[in-house]
Formats: C-alpha cells, sequence, structure tokens
C-alpha cells in the first residue's frame, strides 16, 4: 500500500528493484560466490612440439570453454603451455601439492618429456580428461588405442551422443552436439569401457564410440562444441566426481551457494520480493517449492549425501527459476531479435516449424545468415552458391515465406568482407587479381580489401539483389570492419591512401602502423572511412531500391577502441542516419560488465536509432543458462534498449532459452521499435 501511495505501479517496482541490485553489485555489496578451487591443470599444446600454430589457437579457445564450464561448478583450473609444463613444479612426481587431473584439450602431438610427466602423474594417481586428439603416449596410459581420423558423411552423422553409465552418479542421459568430424578408437583393455555412443540426427545410432571411461581417466573423440552446454557441463561435472571422488563435496558446496542465484538476482530475499510484486500465482507457487527444495538440499549436504544433495539443488534453482520468469512483464513494443548462424534455422530443410516455435516464444525478428563475402544460401548470380543451398534449396525465400504467415521481420545477416567459406576458386582468382588483404608481415588473409572498388561493388550487389528479388524487412551486416589492427597493408591501400591524405609515405607499412607509425592516426581514420563507405552505398542504395527497408549492424561492443582496433565506426554511422539499429555484441557472463557496455552505447547513441544488445547464450566468449538470458534481457529494458538480440538460435536454444523467454519476457506479441 505504501508503494501505491507513492504512485508506483508493478512496472515501476520491478524497475526499481533492479536499480537497487544494479547499485549493490556495483557497490560490491553482491558479489559472486568465490569458486572453489580444484587441483585441475589445462596443457595446451606448442608449435615448439610441431603443432600447426591454428591448432594451438583452436585449443586455447576449447581450454577456455573448458574453464568457463569448470567455473560454473565451482572449480578452476591452470592453463599450462607444454612448452613450459616440464618447469611446472606440480606437473613433477615429487610435488607435495600435486594436480589432481590435468585435461588434454586437443593435443595432436606431445613433447618426449612431457609423456614421461604425464605417465608419473598418471601411475602416481593422477586423472586424465582427453578431448578429440589421441597420441601413442597418451592413449596407452587410457589403454585405448587410436583407429582413424573419420569426417561426418553425410552431415549430421554425428549428432548427439547417447550415454549409459549408471556407476557414474548424476551423469546425464544424452548431450546434443553436431560434429564434424571424430576419432574412432577402440580399448585395449577390459577395463575400458564405452559408455556413450554417437548418433546421427534421425536418432539412429551410427556404433562409433563417443566416450571412453576408465579408472585413469575419460577419453571424448571429439571437442566439447557450445551447443548444449548446460547438458555437457553436467557431464563433465558428473565425470569428474566421478574420476577424483573428493571433487564430489567441492561440486556439492557450489550447487548449494549456485542454487539460489537466478537471472539478475543473487538473493531468496530479493527473489522473493520481486515475485511479489509480479503477482503471479503459479509463479509464488514455484517459488515456495523451491524454497522447500533448497532446505531439503541444504540438510542432504550436512548429512554429507553429495550426490543426492546436487540433485535437490538443481531441482531449486530450476524452480526458483520458473518463478523468476513467470514474474517479468512482457513489453508491448520492443524489437525481440534472434541470430541464426547455421542460416537453416534450427532444423534444416523446415524454416515452417523454426518461426513458428519462435513466434510462440514472443520472437518478432530473426536475422539469418544468408551469405557470406564468398558464398550465399539463396538464389544468387553474384555470389557462388553453397552446399546449404544446392542440398536445401533457397534459405530466404524459405524463411520469408514462413515468416510472412506468422508476422515476423526477417533481417538477413549478410557477412562483408570475409571469405570464409567460400570455393577455393573463388578465393584463388580474388587473390591473383590482388583483391585480397595483406597484413603487416606481407602475409595474404582471407578478407576482401575493403578499399578495393570492385570488392566494393561485389558487397554491394550482392546485398541489393537480396533487397530486390526478397521481401525481406531489412539487411543486417556483420563482419563489417576490418579483422584487426594487423591489416590491411596491401600495396594498393599504401597507393590509395597516400592519393587519398596526400601524405608522403617513405615505409609502409611501418610509417602507419597502430601506435608507433607517424602517420597511425590518418591510416586509422582512412580505414575507418573505407568501412563507412559502404555502410553508405548500401543504405543509398538499398533504400532507392525500397524504402522502408531497414538497415542494422552487428557491432563490437567497446566504443570508440573498436573504430581504431577494426575501423568500425558506428556510431557514426547512426548519427549520418545510414542505420536503424545496432546490435553490440555484448557478449559476457558478467552483468556488471554487460550493464557498463550498455550504459555507455546508449549515452553515445543518437535517440532515433535503436539498439538491441546481442547476448551471448552460446557465444564464443560467453556461455549463459537461461536464467542469465532472462537476467540480462531484464537489464536491457531497465537501461532503456529497444529491445535485444540473442546469439545464436539452434535446436539447443529452443529447448532451453525459448521456453524460459515465453513464460515471461516474451508472454505478449510486442511490436519492433526501429
Amino acid at each position: 500500500m505504501l508503494f501505491k501511495k507513492f504512485g508506483f505501479n508493478t512496472f515501476s517496482l520491478n524497475l526499481l528493484l533492479t536499480l537497487i541490485f544494479i547499485l549493490f553489485f556495483s557497490a560490491g555489496i553482491l558479489t559472486d560466490t568465490t569458486a572453489q578451487q580444484s587441483d585441475i591443470a589445462i596443457l595446451l599444446p606448442s608449435t615448439t612440439s610441431g603443432v600447426a600454430q591454428g591448432d594451438v589457437d583452436y585449443a586455447r579457445t576449447v581450454s577456455k570453454r573448458f574453464v568457463r564450464m569448470l567455473r560454473s561448478f565451482g572449480f578452476s583450473a591452470d592453463q599450462i603451455d607444454e612448452a613450459t609444463a616440464a618447469n611446472v613444479q606440480r606437473l613433477q612426481e615429487t610435488s607435495p601439492n600435486p594436480y589432481r587431473l590435468i585435461i588434454l584439450p586437443l593435443n595432436p602431438k606431445v613433447r618426449p618429456e612431457t609423456a614421461i610427466l604425464l605417465n608419473h602423474f598418471v601411475q602416481r594417481g593422477g586423472k586424465l580428461f582427453v578431448t578429440y586428439n589421441l597420441t601413442d603416449e597418451v592413449a596407452k596410459l587410457l589403454n585405448l588405442r587410436s583407429v582413424k581420423w573419420l569426417r561426418a558423411e553425410p552431415p549430421g552423422q554425428f549428432s548427439s551422443v547417447q550415454i549409459n553409465a549408471s556407476e557414474v552418479l548424476g551423469i546425464p542421459k544424452s548431450i546434443r552436439q553436431t560434429s564434424w568430424n571424430i576419432t574412432v578408437a577402440e580399448a585395449t583393455s577390459p577395463q575400458t569401457k564405452v559408455i556413450g555412443h554417437w548418433h546421427n540426427n534421425e536418432g539412429v545410432s551410427t556404433g562409433y564410440p563417443a566416450l571412453f571411461l576408465n579408472d585413469k581417466g575419460v577419453f571424448f573423440s571429439h571437442v566439447f562444441l557450445p551447443d548444449d552446454i548446460q547438458t555437457k557441463t553436467q557431464l563433465l561435472a558428473a565425470l569428474l566426481g566421478h574420476l577424483v571422488a573428493d571433487f564430489q563435496h567441492a561440486i556439492a558446496k557450489r550447487e548449494l551457494d549456485a542454487m539460489t542465484t537466478v537471472g539478475h538476482i543473487n538473493n531468496i530475499d530479493l527473489l522473493t520480493k520481486f515475485v511479489g510484486f509480479g503477482s503471479v500465482s503459479e509463479a509464488k507457487q514455484a517459488l515456495q517449492s523451491g524454497k522447500t527444495l533448497t532446505t531439503q538440499a541444504r540438510t542432504k549436504y550436512e548429512q554429507q549425501k553429495y550426490h543426492a544433495s546436487i540433485t535437490t539443488a538443481r531441482e531449486s534453482h530450476d524452480s526458483l527459476a520458473k518463478a523468476y520468469y513467470l514474474s517479468h512483464l512482457s513489453d508491448e513494443t520492443e524489437g525481440r531479435g534472434l541470430w541464426n548462424h547455421s542460416g537453416l534455422g534450427a532444423y534444416p530443410g523446415d524454416w515452417e516449424r523454426s518461426i513458428k516455435e519462435l513466434a510462440a516464444a514472443g520472437i518478432n525478428m530473426i536475422l539469418p545468415n544468408m551469405a557470406w563475402a564468398g558464398v550465399a544460401h539463396y538464389n544468387s548470380s553474384v555470389l557462388p552458391q553453397s552446399d546449404k543451398f544446392k542440398q536445401y534449396g533457397d534459405q530466404i525465400a524459405q524463411c520469408v515465406e514462413a515468416a510472412r504467415k506468422h508476422n515476423m521481420e526477417v533481417h538477413v545477416w549478410k557477412i562483408t568482407w570475409n571469405l570464409e567459406g567460400a570455393p577455393k576458386e573463388f578465393v584463388e582468382k580474388l587473390e591473383k587479381a590482388g583483391r585480397t588483404q595483406v597484413s603487416k608481415n606481407g602475409d595474404t588473409i582471407n578478407w576482401l580489401c575493403p578499399s578495393h572498388p570492385e570488392n566494393v561493388q561485389l558487397e554491394l550487389k550482392s546485398i541489393i539483389e537480396i533487397v530486390q528479388n526478397y521481401d525481406v524487412d531489412g539487411i543486417h551486416l556483420d563482419y563489417i570492419r576490418y579483422p584487426g589492427s594487423h591489416a590491411c597493408f596491401c600495396q594498393e591501400c599504401k597507393k590509395r591512401f597516400t592519393l587519398a591524405t596526400r601524405q608522403v609515405i617513405k615505409d609502409f607499412p611501418a610509417s602507419v602502423s597502430p601506435k608507433t607509425g607517424k602517420h597511425a592516426q590518418a591510416y586509422i581514420d582512412w580505414r575507418a572511412q573505407q568501412i563507412t563507405r559502404l555502410v553508405r552505398l548500401i543504405h543509398k542504395r538499398a533504400r532507392e531500391i525500397k524504402p522502408d527497408i531497414k538497415i542494422s549492424t552487428a557491432v563490437f561492443g567497446g566504443y570508440p577502441s573498436c573504430v581504431t582496433s577494426i575501423g568500425q565506426d558506428w556510431i557514426a554511422w547512426a548519427k549520418a542516419g545510414y542505420v536503424d539499429f545496432v546490435c553490440p555484441m555484448n557478449y559476457t557472463e558478467d552483468s556488471k560488465y554487460f550493464t557498463d557496455l550498455l550504459e555507455n552505447q546508449l549515452a553515445l547513441m543518437p535517440k532515433d536509432v535503436a539498439i538491441y544488445p546481442g547476448i551471448g547464450a552460446t557465444a564464443s566468449n560467453s556461455l549463459l543458462t537461461p536464467d542469465a538470458v532472462v537476467g540480462q534481457i531484464h537489464l536491457s529494458r531497465f537501461l532503456g534498449a529497444s529491445g535485444w538480440t540473442i546469439f545464436d538460435y539452434s535446436a539447443n536454444i529452443s529447448d532451453t532459452v525459448l521456453p524460459a523467454i515465453q513464460l515471461g519476457v516474451g508472454r505478449r506479441k510486442a511490436t519492433p521499435l526501429h
């Protein structure tokens, strides 16, 4: 009654409560529970072992994913470069505090001294968790033999893993993962069991083993990919708890600490108030159920029934999350978008199913990736047609047809400049003509040079044919930038920069190199102008053909640093009226950092240009739970964004995130604001 006396309605109370939460986070009053330190190392490959730089880089990506997964259930891991592993005391047999488990994320080769260390490690009781690569030295330690490398033929051959390991407490029955190849292995001892097999996209077993387990460790025949990451995290936790019994205690403690952290709230009392303001009876019932389970989980933990405590804590979190979802309001005007990286929707060959389920969840915009710089998933006369087009047909036509039935906007996601996936002969022709980028070291980069007039025309033509031939609502530009500060330094760039700026360039590229070059700032400005030119031309030409078409961009969240690093001046595009909305890729698991990014972006953005912040549900540097996704949507609304965009629509997002959205934030239909 007191709140009503001062003019607060339910929506205002929600906003007020959110402000209190943000202030508390900023002041450090509400902080994340400190993670339980674990004795885990991740052993990274090195080029000194003869491993290709590309594999070394990818291993680091996989390692970061492991770190995030481990952190989510209370563990940390030291990432150790194999080149220095021999000097790391805790890998030594004589170490007073040795690691308990070592992860090999992608190690096609190991140094002889590393093999000796790993052998000593296993002999004294250490455990291994190995993915994808299986060298002879490591295979022997796990009583395995590598048989062959196998590509998925046809695509979708390796789409899930069905698991049969009742002895591993808490292990999921299956995980979803679409792998494009695997390492086929076989056991050399009865003590090594196959506990998981690959199944295809129709649910039929391929007969190929996916997971091996013995008392020395685990082998998974591919790397852990981001899809179905929450189930894979449960798989990882279960296997670690099985291999190292002491880990069960730590995992249970973390689950207890985390079970009342839901979305942007990490306190049961504040969650109770939040649910109370929503006044949804079903939410109140779910809240009470969650509280009861919370008490039970703590009791089981005190009784040292750790597995039961973990299971009950997760059930409690699910109930509390449901209460949280149901307590959110559904705005009447906001953009609710999902990026779709595959360009096929969640179900290849069935855009009707994808669009129908998106609409049911309250989504009003789909941003499907239909073309790169050198390949198209539609009937293009400008770009080479992709294998997806050849297998499934014209993806823009099918997507638009389905979207019109369900009143959903289609903003075709066009990746510019980047030649990934383009046919080899197409790329070679461009490279021979001097149209690809060059690094400071003179190496060719698989991107079109933005200063080359023919490349500008190629990008423009590929986009204009979409506008002319399809009933799309917008064009969404991605990779509308340089790959980094290391490009482009081709000789044609030198000539054009010299002509445009009338500078005398004696030492190229040193004189234009970032930070140290005499003409560094002028070159930074000139690079940004090359990117802006294409945005301006697309806006002009597209509007001439279809006056109401919307132009949007996916952009780096950190501004103005992105102008210097990648030539992407998206605030200038907005102020010039070249774009109707932007989607900053604010991919982070940190709510405070997400808030800081968005506040800065909103402060800089002209009021007539909408911001739909990108939320990284399954991005390379953020893997969010459904409640965390809803939490970032809530923060986006509170801070004044016009909507939100989630990466990346897939069958996994369909199963996890969409139901959470449908319960609350997407409960009613909304009209996009742009």
